[in-house]
């Protein structure tokens, strides 16, 4: 005879850790690499200058327009004034100040290369291997280096879907890694809104703080996700439990009587068995002579 407790309960599964930010750093045009300002493994801060390409020929341009403009400028200003005094035509304006605006949107667009030129960090971080040196030829699909935060670091894991309903954001979960013996504690910040059709579970992601790197992003996590708040949960020994035709139930003891209550279960360790649903706190499980009992049989207890 054993009466059933509420217990704490714990899911077990496999997460992959990842950099909270993390990027492979390419240029947006093809241009020749003239300069690398950051060295290997070097922390920077966003917006940090990490290479230079070749700009003289841009540069070029943008003078060459600027004296254009400078000229379009007085032009536009004169032909302001004649239209003023109907010296000018509004169409013969219109011109003018046509050519100027193209000029003004050639300049800008110019601008906007240049700027691509000069690649800076999206975000603070840590600089991974170089992948290129002064002098190559770079082109969009070239990996110059990588950038990664991870002062904190993603946990990726899922659950069985029978546990959707047990977790939220915020739920604190634990987790170890290969080779540190320390527990780590990481909180959930998303949960995917669909279970996987192809695998009956949900998919979580949870953030941990990783202060002095520690952990390192790539790597497996064994997860603990405790479950179970909200609803009651017991554990009973593992021979109370009876197969039935439908699933499994528990022999306990109602009124001096055998009563077969059916029950869904959870996890299972070497001696118990978690039920998630079908027992109350306080009922009294039947776990010797099983096989003897029948429903409304009476029963006697041994002290």
């Amino acid at each position: 005879m054993v009466v059933a407790k509420t217990v704490s309960s714990t899911v077990s599964s496999v997460g992959t850790l990842g950099a909270n930010e993390s990027v492979k750093v390419v240029s947006e045009i093809s241009r020749r690499l003239v300069k690398v300002h950051v060295e290997e493994g070097a922390v920077v801060k966003k917006g940090a200058l990490l290479f230079s390409l070749d700009a003289s020929d841009l540069g070029a341009d943008v003078r060459r327009l600027e004296v254009k403009k400078k000229l379009l400028v007085g032009s536009e200003a004169r032909a302001r004034q004649m239209l003023a005094q109907n010296l000018v035509s509004q169409a013969e304006y219109d011109r003018v100040k046509s050519e100027l605006d193209e000029i003004s949107a050639e300049i800008a667009a110019r601008g906007v290369t240049l700027q691509k030129t000069r690649i800076r960090a999206p975000f603070a971080g840590k600089v991974g291997l170089r992948r290129v040196s002064a002098g190559a030829w770079v082109t969009p699909e070239t990996v110059l280096t990588t950038l990664s935060d991870a002062s904190k670091l993603k946990l990726d894991f899922t659950l069985p879907e029978r546990f959707a309903g047990d977790v939220r954001v915020g739920h604190e979960v634990f987790f170890r890694v290969a080779g540190q013996g320390e527990r780590f504690k990481a909180s959930v910040i998303a949960i995917e809104p669909e279970i996987d059709r192809a695998t009956r579970s949900l998919n979580l992601r949870a953030l941990t703080d990783n202060a002095g790197e520690r952990l390192t992003a790539g790597g497996f996590a064994n997860v603990e996700v405790p479950v179970g708040a909200g609803r009651p949960v017991f554990a009973v020994p593992s021979q109370a439990l009876v197969p039935s035709a439908k699933g499994h139930g528990v022999w306990v003891l109602v009124d001096g009587k055998a009563v077969m209550r059916v029950v869904a279960i959870g996890e299972r360790s070497a001696d118990d068995v978690e039920v998630v649903n079908g027992l109350s706190a306080g009922d009294t499980v039947l776990v010797n002579n099983l096989l003897r009992l029948r429903e409304g049989a009476p029963v006697t207890l041994e002290k």
